[in-house]
């Protein structure tokens, strides 16, 4: 009899099944855990939990007996628990469980219930209805699955409390600054970017602020217990809370105390968390984008890796936003840069799916070959019967235009996209557009700056500037001038970049991947401003791992000095007397595959905003 009432279980909707087997799970194991407290053996059915997930399912009472024996409550308990992980396992076929999405928040109840009803019923009538047998083969159910859970972006109060948490104001003057340096580079002819829309300097500054300030990556969670360092050990059934698609658990190298990962998948739920892996970061990234009011969608990628794309109402076409890495429009990157073997990249918004993994490689031939999870005619074909069935009620006008806009990006993909070198190296630098939204321009594109004493300095006898590297800005303590950037008070860069760490919110400057020397200098003229150079000071802090090398010197028209790299403040006179001065710094040296990482020049905490690791005071002397 209770076999039959678990196997009874199963014939329940998907969604229906999992949330109810959580829920029993959890009862169960309360009353195992703690057998003669009898809140755990009377259940009331005016709970919330038990009246919206257990009546669904069952009948209209839960009694559990005094009499009835642990061992076989234990019995139960397993049974239920192997069943479900069979049933997830059929379900989802060869789906990765590290960054996919749960298929109990594919439900309309996985949405939050907004106040406003007329909003609510569109929720409820936009909810995929699907009138064809549902598929056989894993890989065309989680289109199906995937493809019903990105309405979960379309709840506007789950949008308007996103929006809440984003400095918009902040991102909005931050973009406006950029689009008008890129409008000058145009005009000056310094560049053969095509000008954009105020719109996608907002999304950049929108994606660098959810990597830096919002969001955060974990590998391993420290130990709850001590804040050491943990190992993985397996998963926990046995403590879901009901919101968690699953529940990850590290032991402690030092105490060895268990510390539990809850895997969210409910966006709401990552508003609050802000942490987790490529699943969490895409899911949560495309709400902000919905909110932000952007035509956004979600890809993910078979080989396992998610990310977004936004459509450019200026450009024409879809782009390719992948927050984890604060990268944009570099679609090859993952084959390119990081030897990912491509089979299927699936695109999901709320108006339809789309194969688009023509857009992110350019070996069509070898992709076509891996694509062995069904036929190529039973995927167009699931992909048309849910793009008409999601847009059956919408006007005859938008429905043109989305074919019109889906015939477009069909042929762009005809034409293989022109693998760049920043893909290659599965790096970010990108476009300039890029570059100026991050502050990591490279070298060629440098124009030399050269630091000349103001006014004021000269009344005060000295020049005294110092950069920060959290905050990417150099500070004239004498009249409180700021320069926005690193590379806009260098004199000379070759090979070098600032580089944001974000597993370990840390910031430095480096050579760009693949070179083998970096160099960096500044440049001070004190030439017709009627002072000379006296005594020279300079804080240079540097980080060095494994071989790499950085050798820093001062060099003025006739003398060089080597400055010893230590915390403290190197002072000098061997340039008194004169009107130039440079600071040189080369980096080289390292191993292995990451050997350009190895020498780094400013490494500072993101967050660090009080501390300057480059700081030089020149004192001046009258001619």
């Amino acid at each position: 009899m209770t076999k039959n009432c678990i196997l009874a279980l199963e014939e329940n909707p998907e969604d229906v099944y999992l949330e109810t087997t959580t829920v029993l799970l959890k009862l169960i194991d309360n009353v195992i855990k703690d057998p003669s407290n009898p809140k755990y053996r009377n259940i009331r059915l005016g709970n919330p939990v038990v009246t919206s997930k257990l009546l669904p399912a069952g009948e209209d009472s839960l009694v559990l007996p005094d009499s009835a024996p642990i061992v076989n409550l234990k019995k139960i308990r397993d049974e239920i628990s192997a069943r479900r992980s069979i049933y997830k396992t059929h379900a989802s076929g060869s789906q990765n469980p590290t960054d996919k999405m749960s298929k109990k928040e594919s439900s309309s109840s996985s949405i939050k219930k907004s106040n406003s009803v007329p909003h609510r019923q569109h929720l409820q009538s936009q909810q995929l209805q699907l009138t064809m047998e549902k598929p056989k083969k894993p890989f065309l159910q989680r289109i199906g699955y995937n493809f019903q859970r990105v309405l979960r972006y379309e709840d506007k109060d789950l949008q308007a409390k996103a929006l809440k948490l984003i400095p918009l104001a902040e991102l909005e003057v931050a973009a406006q600054k950029n689009m008008r340096m890129l409008q000058m580079a145009i005009k000056k002819g310094e560049t053969k970017e095509e000008e954009v829309n105020i719109e996608e300097f907002v999304l950049l500054e929108l994606m660098s602020w959810f990597k830096n300030s919002f969001f955060s990556w974990v590998n391993t969670p420290e130990c709850s217990f001590c804040k050491g360092t943990t190992k993985f050990a397996g998963h926990s059934t046995a403590s879901l809370d009901g919101e968690a698609e699953r529940i990850e658990v590290y032991t402690c190298n030092a105490c060895n105390e268990q510390t539990h990962f809850p895997r969210y998948n409910n966006p709401e739920k990552l508003l609050e968390t802000r942490k987790g892996r490529c699943g969490e970061w895409a899911n949560c990234f495309t709400l902000l984008c919905r909110a932000f009011g952007w035509d956004a969608r979600y890809i993910a990628d078979e080989t396992d890796h998610v990310w977004t794309e936004v459509y450019s109402s200026t450009r024409k076409r879809w782009i390719h936003y992948d927050p984890c890495e604060n990268v944009c429009d570099s679609p090859l990157m993952y084959e390119a840069g990081w030897k990912k073997k491509l089979s299927y990249v699936m695109a999901y918004s709320k108006d339809e799916v789309q194969d688009v993994t023509w857009r992110y490689t350019c070996k069509q031939q070898e992709v076509m070959n891996r694509r062995t999870e069904c036929m190529e005619e039973e995927l167009i074909s699931i992909m048309v019967k849910l793009r008409n069935e999601r847009q059956k009620n919408m006007s005859e006008v938008k429905r043109n235009y989305l074919n019109s806009r889906l015939i477009a990006e069909l042929i762009e993909f005809l034409t293989p996209h022109q693998l760049t070198e920043e893909e290659k190296k599965g790096r970010s630098s990108g476009s300039l557009v890029w570059r100026l939204a991050r502050g990591e321009t490279q070298g060629e594109a440098l124009v030399p700056y050269v630091w000349k004493p103001t006014q004021a300095e000269i009344a005060a006898g000295k020049m005294h500037i110092k950069y920060s590297a959290s905050k990417n800005k150099y500070f004239r303590e004498v009249g409180m001038e700021e320069h926005q950037s690193w590379d806009r008070g260098v004199y000379e860069a070759k090979s070098v970049c600032r580089k944001e760490e974000e597993d370990w919110k840390m910031v430095y400057i480096a050579r760009t991947e693949g070179s083998e020397e970096g160099s960096v200098s500044w440049k001070f003229d004190l030439t017709g401003t009627g002072v000379v150079v006296d005594i020279v000071q300079l804080s240079f802090f540097s980080k060095l791992y494994k071989t790499g090398q950085v050798n820093l010197k001062m060099c003025g028209p006739e003398t060089c000095v080597l400055v010893p790299l230590k915390e403290t403040m190197f002072e000098t006179d061997a340039f008194r007397g004169n009107t130039h001065l440079e600071v040189t710094a080369k980096l080289k040296g390292g191993s292995g595959d990451n050997a350009w990482q190895q020498a780094q020049l400013f490494r500072q905490e993101l967050t660090n905003y009080t501390d300057y690791p480059f700081e030089i005071i020149i004192k001046l002397k009258k001619v």
